[in-house]
């Protein structure tokens, strides 16, 4: 394990996975106050406030678009790299969320709950497309052209526990969960998306996407010095030259293929419901809903954030005991 590598790592986890896991925690500490804002700019603008249902309907979009921007960002992801690199299609990532949160940090001022849910959708394309696609061809195992084996998978999931952890902390009201820094508390994602905007370049571009896409062997070559440490990379180099011939006679197949292709049809519905179970789990509503859940379940409004708080410590222990 050399330090390139371990950086790197860290650095992309850092602004995706990390990302994500805030961003789904981060709708939960302010739900009232955005809930009172909707409410307010609704009756400036049309002389009568919402009614529970259209404010609960309006929220949960708020909630849920970042699923559905993430769908799309995770159609998109394929093009980003295969045109940018691995590095590059992380940059313009990072970009989105700066525009994201430049629409929540200033929706309050003004007047405006269509700019919560825009931002909302584009950091939902930002994790479809960079912790779903960009963050995982890393540099791992046999095969991948960095002769380099770590599990990825394992940080990626620590660092989402991060997020959730680091969102649940800011939103304890000795922090940022007073109605005046909702939206601050939105837009703190562009902190880690501007770390990662600024030293993504310091850092070279994957080999693989240097050789096999590129067909760059030069730079690969570079890349590999400086990931691996080491001058003798010429094995590797060979392993994706053969992987560069493997794929050049193969037919890349579209999703809706993937879907008719019968021969497919186990393996896909095995990851389909492997998914879905975790996706119906619960985990997403505690991660969306916990101090609704707590309140209902008797626990004093005030210890609420501070038991919340609890949730995402036992998280971060429990995923890095697995």
């Amino acid at each position: 394990l050399t330090f390139p590598l371990l950086s790197v790592t860290l650095l992309v986890s850092f602004g995706s996975s990390m990302l994500y896991g805030y961003n789904l925690a981060v709708v939960n500490s302010p739900a009232e106050h955005i809930k009172a804002f909707y409410n307010a700019t609704w009756s400036q603008r049309y002389g009568h406030g919402l009614g529970p249902a259209p404010l609960t309907l309006l929220y949960a979009l708020t909630v849920s678009i970042f699923a559905l921007g993430g769908l799309l960002g995770s159609l998109l992801v394929g093009v980003l790299v295969e045109r940018y690199g691995r590095n590059g299609a992380l940059s313009r990532s990072a970009l989105l969320v700066l525009l994201a949160g430049g629409f929540m940090g200033s929706s309050r001022e003004l007047g405006s709950p269509e700019m919560v849910i825009i931002g909302r959708s584009i950091t939902g394309i930002h994790s479809g497309g960079c912790f779903l696609g960009c963050a995982q061809p890393l540099p791992h195992g046999s095969g991948g052209g960095e002769g380099f084996v770590f599990p990825t998978g394992s940080v990626e999931g620590i660092f989402i526990c991060l997020g959730v952890f680091s969102a649940q902390v800011l939103g304890l009201p000795e922090l940022l969960g007073k109605d005046r820094f909702w939206p601050l508390f939105l837009s703190v994602v562009v902190v880690p998306a501007s770390l990662q905007l600024l030293l993504l370049h310091c850092f070279p571009e994957s080999p693989r996407y240097l050789l096999i896409e590129r067909n760059d062997i030069c730079g690969a070559t570079k890349a590999l010095h400086q990931f691996l440490g080491s001058p003798d990379v010429q094995d590797v180099i060979e392993e994706m030259k053969e992987e560069q011939r493997s794929l050049s006679s193969m037919e890349m197949a579209s999703v809706w293929q993937l879907l008719r292709d019968r021969s497919l049809r186990w393996q896909t519905l095995s990851v389909v419901v492997l998914n879905a179970g975790m996706q119906l789990s619960g985990i997403d509503a505690i991660w969306f809903y916990t101090n609704t859940i707590f309140e209902n379940a008797g626990i004093p409004v005030s210890q609420i954030p501070y038991t919340t708080m609890g949730t995402g410590a036992i998280e971060v222990v429990a995923g890095l005991i697995g």
